[in-house]
């Protein structure tokens, strides 16, 4: 018989460690980024910032537009901050479709106070109306929308349990290309996920050209087999300017996250197959990848995607899942002094 595998020194070899000083320096390359990046020590005064302030505060008066039984004049301390910076934005040039969500909702806002014959605040009456009035006839999108549950039953009227279990991280790929509208077509979708107030923080790369896709992976250690078989290699990354507080500090991980699975998910949806490229690489390789590809470093990178065409049949790992039990519990203790 064998000698004992020892168990703690296999799993000390399979994943490389790190020392104090390394953790320390991949912590602060990470926390140096985003200060330097986001407003939370003092504002950012690049457009991309004031873009980020516009979208929360408009979208505070969104929510409010929203919500069951809105009061009068709610949100009056975001409406002449708002005007404000779609003023600065336009003016600057940086007009975008935050400029123009902020508008409609802006119009929203007075149309909601219109129809119920509610007052508007006195403070901001005069200069609400007139920058309404402004906009003359252009359709601005923004402000609320009426869904009803006919609607939601109808969309929601497919087997989504056998859609999301036939989604699997995919390594068998027919190595034709993967068009860029098919990418478009799926990117588009995914922006649907929720993010942070609404801020449009995330970013795509897209790799088609063969040698570009290889050179990229190159810089990848979990694509070896079926890496040069892809059809395109994605880039999901997410922007700091557009953080303002420290409690944000983790934020572009979780938003980014978020929009990375509705990606792979729409990809699905176009019967492309998917893999998940984690990007768990410490600071210098970050860095180098960020040199040789342009990508800006006011953005934290996320995760790769692997994308392809389909064969016909293909095996896939089969590690088997957790029950709900074991994921879900229920939270049933009051915190003390409550």
């Amino acid at each position: 018989m064998s000698d004992a595998i020892d168990l703690t020194q296999e799993r000390r070899e399979y994943t490389p460690k790190a020392d104090l000083a390394e953790v320390r320096r991949n912590y602060e390359y990470d926390m140096d980024k985003f200060l330097k990046y986001s407003s939370t020590r003092d504002i950012n005064p690049d457009p991309a910032a004031l873009t980020s302030y516009l979208v929360s505060a408009y979208h505070s008066l969104e929510k409010g537009l929203a919500m069951e039984v809105p009061k009068a004049g709610f949100g009056l301390r975001k409406i002449r901050p708002v005007l404000a910076a779609i003023a600065a934005l336009e003016n600057s040039g940086a007009a975008s479709v935050a400029t123009r969500g902020a508008r409609g909702c802006m119009r929203a806002y007075v149309q909601y106070h219109d129809d119920r014959g509610l007052p508007l605040p006195v403070e901001v009456e005069a200069e609400l109306c007139a920058f309404v009035a402004g906009m003359a006839a252009v359709d601005y999108p923004g402000g609320s929308i009426t869904l009803n549950r006919k609607e939601i039953e109808e969309a929601t009227n497919f087997d989504y349990d056998r859609f999301i279990q036939t989604r699997c991280s995919v390594r068998h790929f027919t190595g034709e290309s993967v068009s860029p509208e098919e990418v478009k077509k799926a990117v588009q979708r995914a922006i649907k996920t929720p993010r942070t107030c609404n801020r449009e923080m995330r970013r795509v790369y897209a790799a088609y050209d063969p040698e570009l896709r290889n050179d990229l992976l190159s810089y990848h250690n979990g694509n070896r087999g079926f890496g040069h078989k892809l059809g395109a290699v994605l880039v999901v990354t997410v922007d700091l300017r557009e953080f303002d507080m420290i409690g944000e500090r983790n934020q572009g991980w979780i938003d980014g996250g978020l929009f990375a699975m509705s990606l792979v998910y729409a990809l699905h949806a176009g019967r492309l197959g998917t893999c998940m490229l984690n990007w768990s690489e410490d600071c210098v390789r970050d860095q180098r990848v960020r040199d040789a590809f342009q990508i800006p470093d006011h953005e934290i990178i996320i995760t790769f995607v692997g994308v392809g065409h389909l064969p016909d049949t293909f095996e896939v790992a089969a590690s088997p899942a957790p029950s709900a039990d074991e994921v879900l519990s229920i939270i049933a203790v009051r915190p003390s002094g409550s």
